[in-house]
């Protein structure tokens, strides 16, 4: 195969242990399916998930990477009228994947369906672009939609209750990236996001749609929530997912019907009430393909979820060019391919606070 039909792209090394590597051992992807479209990349964002996989899920020589920004340079037939040759796009791939070692966003060239795409508005930055990706909302849309049973949308929002008052959901870690994405939509949505964060990251908590925040730090954190909410709270977003979360969530919903979403595995242990319903979305589902992870990651191919992932996608990329949708605040982080590196070092260390990170590889 000729130099220029390789790429250039950061993989898990050899034996499965320590940081990205450098590669050119993967080709430039071609388009198989006529929704799909070729994107060169320009911007990645790093998400935990990064380092997580390798760590827990190794794949040596598989392309990391799960959130991008990028320009289309090649279409398929079915995608080509909606999103042509040169349009600037974001979006959300499945990164150190078992059942496509090829298809992480750490790379040059990437390929994905057009359906998962949102296009960028021409006053976004390609780091505000990749701070956007696609893995924030997919998350948060398979939170409400699978796991809470939410039912509004933004193009729906849910009705308000008998007195006038939206419907409560708490979101713990409301200043996440995940955090602040999921009070965006659920205030879209036509409910009222109760956040939980420092006291420090009350104001952006609250910029990002929240109707109140309560210190996670607080020893009465469970009981504030509870009595602002009268005891009616059926639904919590977990965006940390430790045996504190857990406890603090469950003892804030609701005695009838609540749910929980979870964004890493609870173990059982964590639970301190059976009547809770817990779920923990997967986003990489949202591809409608197989997840081949081990339990309790694995997913089968289900062709419904990349359907919602579609459906949600629209919302999200209606809100955009409303300007009513923001990306996480950026931190940028210099270098290209080696940034990307560094960036994960932060992350893992705990270096990253309220920023998204982002990491500019066009030309590098």
């Amino acid at each position: 195969m000729a130099p220029e039909q390789r790429m250039k792209c950061l993989v898990q090394p050899a034996d499965g242990k320590g940081p990205p590597v450098v590669s050119w051992a993967h080709a430039v992807p071609s388009i198989e399916d006529p929704h799909h479209v070729l994107v060169k990349v320009s911007a990645v964002a790093l998400n935990p998930t990064d380092y997580k996989m390798p760590e827990h899920h190794p794949v040596p020589g598989a392309i990391l990477g799960c959130d991008f920004m990028g320009t289309i340079v090649a279409a398929g037939p079915k995608a080509g009228d909606q999103y042509p040759v040169g349009t600037r796009v974001c979006g959300p791939m499945h990164g150190s994947n078992p059942g496509n070692p090829g298809s992480g966003t750490f790379a040059e060239y990437l390929v994905q369906d057009s359906g998962l795409l949102v296009r960028v508005p021409d006053s976004w930055s390609d780091a505000e672009g990749a701070a956007l990706g696609g893995v924030g909302w997919a998350t948060v849309a398979l939170c409400m939609e699978d796991s809470l049973k939410l039912t509004g949308t933004p193009s729906r929002p849910a009705a308000p209750r008998a007195d006038g008052s939206r419907i409560p959901v708490l979101v713990y870690g409301g200043a996440t990236a995940t955090g602040t994405m999921a009070c965006q939509l659920l205030s879209s949505s036509g409910y009222d996001p109760i956040a939980t964060c420092s006291p420090a990251s009350s104001g952006l908590v609250r910029k990002y749609g929240a109707v109140s925040t309560t210190p996670y730090s607080s020893p009465n954190c469970a009981d504030t929530i509870r009595d602002m909410t009268k005891g009616s709270l059926k639904a919590a977003i977990d965006c940390i997912t430790s045996p504190e979360s857990m406890r603090c969530c469950f003892a804030s919903l609701g005695r009838a019907g609540a749910r929980y979403a979870c964004l890493e595995f609870a173990p059982d242990e964590w639970r301190t009430r059976k009547a809770v319903q817990v779920d923990m979305p997967m986003t990489y589902s949202v591809m409608g393909r197989e997840v081949k992870l081990s339990p309790p990651y694995y997913r089968p191919e289900d062709r419904s979820k990349l359907e919602l992932g579609a459906r949600w996608c629209r919302e999200v990329q209606k809100l955009v060019d409303e300007g009513s949708l923001r990306c996480h605040p950026v931190q940028e982080v210099p270098g290209g391919w080696e940034g990307i590196i560094k960036g994960l070092e932060m992350l893992q260390q705990g270096q990253i606070r309220g920023k998204k990170v982002v990491v500019r590889v066009d030309g590098s």
